[in-house]
């Protein structure tokens, strides 16, 4: 379907002016699902599962964010 309704998920990150690896994406998240009640999983490094539903993982430049970095995973 468009991607442009589907649900997202704006993760916190910290150090915005630095790309997040893998590593530092998933932390995140895990730190995100952990406060908020939410089981996660992640099958692959650019995959997580938030409450039996499979999210994609974006880390890159935000659309008005120019010169810095965000984390989002948005439903598959």
């Amino acid at each position: 379907m468009w991607k442009l309704f589907k649900k997202a998920i704006w993760v916190p990150y910290e150090d915005d002016t630095t790309f997040p690896t893998v590593e530092i994406a998933q932390l995140n998240i895990a730190k995100y699902c952990e406060s908020n009640g939410f089981s996660y999983a992640f099958p692959d490094a650019d995959t997580v599962i938030i409450d039996g539903k499979e999210h994609e993982i974006y880390r890159g430049q935000g659309i008005f964010n120019r010169g810095y970095y965000i984390i989002k995973c948005r439903e598959k």
